[in-house]
């Protein structure tokens, strides 16, 4: 028998899902009760909810204000992608060669549904989203997954909110030759290419807010 997520946690995923439809934009006010109101449940499990966000990183609470929609900052920007590309690069070090042998029917079926979405659309970035947290989840490193599913959900947040325009987007990758290039069993290699991928169209990002882009 499955069991149903507790309340809290539906409140949380239907707001999360909002955020990532730009239903609930960068800098709105959101009213706890009218939020309980709107899903038809109690005001605890939509501030429980919140709290959760909130420590994520999608909203913020402003003294005699409130609850808003976390207003979006290049520094902001700069330092998800900085972060995403550590995680992605670790990961790449773990799930080389055998690992991604095993997988590769399954990632090559995600990496050519991403290569045919239409880019700049939410689609494309769930498409985005789910081929990239499945190399993730090849680590079975339970923590890695965890904090990687956040950072991804924050990336879309920060694109659907415009905050990362279609030249910062620019993805010429092949996802299907990623793949195949990733059954190196060298880590140092490994590294190397998801490295260059994660980076790749996005030169400007490591620049905002003054940031050097590094390497």
């Amino acid at each position: 028998m499955v069991l149903a997520a507790p309340l809290s946690q539906q409140v949380y995923d239907t707001l999360l899902n909002k955020l990532l439809n730009n239903e609930l934009v960068s800098g709105q006010i959101l009213n706890r009760r009218q939020v309980a109101a709107d899903l038809g449940v109690s005001v605890a499990p939509v501030l429980e909810a919140m709290l959760k966000l909130e420590t994520h990183g999608f909203l913020e609470s402003i003294p005699r204000k409130g609850t808003q929609v976390r207003p979006i900052t290049p520094e902001d920007v700069h330092g998800l992608l900085v972060l995403r590309e550590a995680l992605e690069c670790h990961a790449a070090r773990l799930y080389c060669g055998e690992a991604i042998e095993t997988n590769e029917a399954a990632l090559l079926i995600l990496a050519d549904k991403l290569d045919n979405s239409p880019p700049f659309v939410p689609e494309h970035w769930r498409e985005d989203l789910n081929f990239h947290y499945a190399l993730i989840e090849i680590t079975e490193v339970g923590a890695l997954i965890e904090e990687y599913h956040h950072v991804i959900h924050l990336n879309i947040f920060h694109a659907v909110n415009r905050l990362v325009g279609r030249n910062d987007q620019t993805d010429p990758s092949n996802h299907r030759e990623l793949v195949l290039k990733l059954k190196t069993r060298d880590p140092d290699e490994a590294e190397r290419i998801i490295r260059a991928h994660v980076r790749s169209g996005k030169g400007r990002l490591y620049l905002m807010g003054g940031l050097d882009r590094g390497e």
